[in-house]
């Protein structure tokens, strides 16, 4: 594995091995914001490293040292030398990473602290390695699937910034001159033009205020869950986002049940997809309904939220005792469902926002040009 690269400036290192200011930062939730910190696709990097260093017959504080010495990013390697100082003074290694919830989420500490009571962590560390590749490949599809729409919106904003600014305006003053008669869309468009004008100066600072953290967000990989959110409450990409949601829910649950973790507890990390809130309610609603005593396929029919391929899968991975097996061929079945939906609905988004960017172009020209007609009605009588 290549080492990982930062543009970080060389951090001043106290006795253990991490400042304070960053591990506040990386203890708080926004802390991705304000500094580069690593990313998914190191964390991910670094478990693959991490799981070959173990296989090959390393103890786990030297495969962590020798972790620490190959990466450049200062933020990483004060994580690693830290983790490794918790480990020497007693704790176990997934206990050490609990100090950095913002870079291992409960999913990940859950497969280390299994891994680590198995004696198998070098397996463990190499599934979860292969689980956030996955993961990073899932990100990237989503990022796929809304940079196009992005882009045109970017494009649709900045030609209408155009128009409000400089074009409008330079029409205004022609019929003023002309003393024409303006017909009420003209008007309005005159006023919003006039309103941009005044409001520039305060709105465009506010704009890039707001837009540049999510835009690193967005190259962090952090920003999926928000995401993820708001298109599922928007009917066209509700049962695209709905998949892309299930679908991450068996990978997490496929790769929990496989390292051993009971069903129960499996839930509770497998949960922790990002999800909204209702899926969160829809967890706890099996937790409580297995405690009941039924079993878990009933329980996910009664919730309404898995489709009928997800349920058959579950109901057979019961009846023969490989519920981790059809959990996984399920995640695969999604997959490939949530690459189909996206095709389609890119080949139906790209001619609606081009329609959509059309009429408002022509809702503004129409708003131009209407005055025109009147002043060529009274120079002909």
């Amino acid at each position: 594995m290549p080492p990982v690269d930062s543009a970080v400036r060389p951090l001043p290192t106290p006795p253990d091995g991490i400042s304070p200011d960053v591990r506040a930062a990386l203890a708080t939730p926004g802390w991705a914001l304000r500094q580069r910190v690593p990313s998914a696709s190191d964390i991910a990097m670094l478990t693959y490293d991490l799981g070959v260093l173990l296989g090959a017959g390393l103890p786990l504080m030297q495969a962590l040292d020798v972790l620490g010495e190959q990466t450049t990013d200062q933020v990483l390697r004060g994580v690693l030398r830290s983790v490794s100082q918790e480990i020497q003074v007693g704790k176990k290694f997934s206990e050490a990473l609990g100090r950095y919830p913002s870079l291992f989420s409960p999913l990940y500490r859950g497969i280390v602290g299994n891994g680590e009571t198995t004696g198998r962590l070098d397996m463990a560390l190499e599934r979860l390695a292969a689980f956030l590749e996955r993961d990073l490949e899932f990100r990237r599809k989503v990022r796929d699937i809304l940079v196009y729409p992005a882009m045109v919106m970017a494009m649709a904003g900045v030609v209408l910034g155009i128009f409000l600014i400089y074009i409008i305006p330079a029409f205004d003053q022609v019929y003023r001159h002309a003393g024409a008669s303006l017909p009420p869309l003209t008007k309005a468009l005159v006023a919003w033009s006039r309103l941009a004008r005044t409001t520039m100066p305060l709105v465009f600072p506010c704009a890039a205020a707001l837009l540049v953290p999510q835009v690193r967000r967005w190259l962090l990989g952090t920003c999926l869950p928000p995401i993820q959110r708001a298109l599922l409450t928007i009917p066209i990409t509700r049962a695209l986002a709905r998949t892309a949601l299930l679908g991450r829910f068996a990978h997490s649950m496929a790769m929990v049940l496989h390292s051993g973790v009971p069903l129960l507890s499996a839930l509770d990390v497998a949960g922790e997809v990002g999800g909204p809130r209702e899926f969160g309610s829809v967890i706890d609603t099996l937790k409580r309904s297995i405690i009941g005593g039924r079993r878990l396929t009933e329980a996910m029919r009664g919730t309404g939220w898995f489709p009928p391929t997800f349920l058959n899968m579950v109901n057979v991975g019961e009846e023969t005792g490989k519920l981790e097996t059809m959990i996984a061929r399920t995640a695969a079945i999604l997959d490939r469902e949530f690459d189909v939906r996206m095709r389609r609905f890119l080949t139906l988004l790209e001619p609606l926002l081009i329609l959509m960017v059309g009429a408002i172009v022509g809702v503004i020209l129409m708003a131009l040009y209407l005055p025109m007609f009147g002043l060529a009605r009274a120079v002909l009588h």
